[in-house]
């Protein structure tokens, strides 16, 4: 089932005397329940494709419907909750009371939001900072707060733009286990990064975005499971042998070989009398494919 349907989204910014397109005809749906990634390098376009779907600003033409709805029509929004790339906050107010706030802003009486509230302040790692003010807050407990706020009513719906920013490994590892755990929950979950780690081990699917243009819709799990783009074969000696090769240490030597050369390769070292160490598969990860992706976009459009 479609939760958020991206349709022909362009969005033309004019610039003294050039336009520049932001966003190029860009089309793709976020499934029920899934983690979806946004990915793409800096200036790429996601922060305007992620300010048009909450209505922030409008396109120059396509639509973005969420449950069904226009985001043209405040509705749409009801179920969500967003994250901004960078958030603005009261900084005067303490951590516990901004969230408190924000929890009475989306209808929680104040018995559930207290609890809401110490919950999130629990899960996040923030419990000796709940009574300072924002003010004396880092980038990363702001980044957490921000996050607090965006699921404080329990949404079904997260549209986050760049929430793991500022993060440390630590606050990483939160974020990451919170995302996990909404994913449990059945929430559908909508990110944008440039960080291809989280993505790689976050995401269900990858949308990637180059100057606005969608550039592929990559599918994680067919990733990990059709990686494999050769073999490493470790092996000791053969000082004889007609293959190119890396010298390790130890007097081991090393040699990556296509998959459809695997056995042959190996009865070859075997006919040597060659002691083979180790055969590990080598992976194409997420980065990888990213990388070439980019590339291959560039080389059809050069």
């Amino acid at each position: 089932m479609e939760i958020i349907r991206i349709e022909n989204l362009t969005k033309i910014y004019k610039q003294k005397r050039k336009k520049i397109k932001a966003v190029d005809n860009l089309s793709f749906s976020v499934m029920k329940g899934e983690i979806l990634g946004f990915l793409g390098p800096n200036g790429a376009g996601k922060s305007t494709t992620i300010k048009i779907m909450m209505g922030l600003i409008k396109p120059t033409s396509g639509k973005v419907f969420i449950n069904g709805i226009n985001v043209n029509n405040p509705k749409s929004r009801k179920n969500l909750g967003f994250l901004p790339e960078n958030p603005n906050f009261i900084d005067t107010l303490t951590g516990k009371d901004f969230l408190l706030f924000s929890a009475r802003m989306h209808g929680l009486n104040k018995t559930e939001a207290e609890k809401r509230v110490n919950n999130l302040f629990k899960e996040l790692s923030l419990v000796e900072a709940a009574e300072r003010s924002l003010k004396k807050y880092s980038k990363g407990m702001l980044q957490k707060i921000g996050f607090a706020a965006a699921i404080i009513h329990n949404p079904d719906i997260l549209i986050l733009d760049e929430p793991m920013s500022g993060l440390d490994p630590i606050g990483r590892y939160y974020f990451k286990s919170m995302f996990k755990k909404l994913k449990s929950e059945g929430k559908t979950i909508f990110f944008s990064s440039h960080i291809i780690p989280d993505v790689e081990d976050l995401c269900d699917r990858v949308a990637i975005i180059n100057k606005g243009k969608l550039i592929g819709i990559l599918d994680m799990e067919k990733i990990k499971a059709f990686s494999t783009t050769g073999y490493e074969i470790v092996f000791k000696n053969g000082d004889d042998l007609d293959i190119q090769c890396d010298i390790l240490k130890d007097n081991l030597k090393k040699i990556n070989v296509d998959a459809s050369m695997l056995l042959v390769t190996i009865e070859k070292l075997k006919n040597k009398n060659i002691e083979i160490i180790s055969i590990n598969p080598v992976k194409k990860d997420l980065e990888t494919v990213f990388v070439e992706l980019i590339a291959n976009k560039k080389n059809n459009t050069s």
